[in-house]
């Protein structure tokens, strides 16, 4: 007989996933602990080893975040130009149009002075 309890999942994926991410940052944590530590052995300062390790890792956010935005940079400067280029395509399209209107007004002899003066 079936009985009305929940089907349990084969494999708890989840809960495995989010303790190998904190199992990765902690000993991430622990080796620049480490780093930290034996590099004041070197230099003889906590302080002066934390600094270094700390310039360090802001010089390569900085280098990671200028070759990531480069590309981005790119990207939009492209769009940009399409844009412009679209732009720049319909408003010479409108002046051609009213062009041909203004000049159809001629033609039908309803164009005024200051009419026949703007389509030139």
């Amino acid at each position: 007989m079936e009985t009305d309890q929940p089907k349990k999942s084969g494999s708890p994926f989840i809960p495995a996933l989010v303790c190998f991410t904190v199992a990765v940052a902690i000993s991430i944590l622990l080796l620049l602990a480490a780093l930290v530590v034996w590099l004041s052995e070197l230099t003889g300062s906590f302080i002066a080893a934390s600094l270094i390790i700390a310039v360090f890792f802001a010089v390569l956010a900085v280098v990671i975040y200028l070759l990531s935005v480069r590309d981005g940079i790119r990207r939009i400067s492209r769009r940009v130009d399409t844009v412009y280029e679209v732009a720049d395509t319909a408003r010479e399209g409108c002046r051609w149009a009213a062009n041909k209107f203004l000049l159809l007004l001629q033609l039908l002899g309803h164009g005024d002075e200051e009419t026949r003066k703007e389509g030139q």
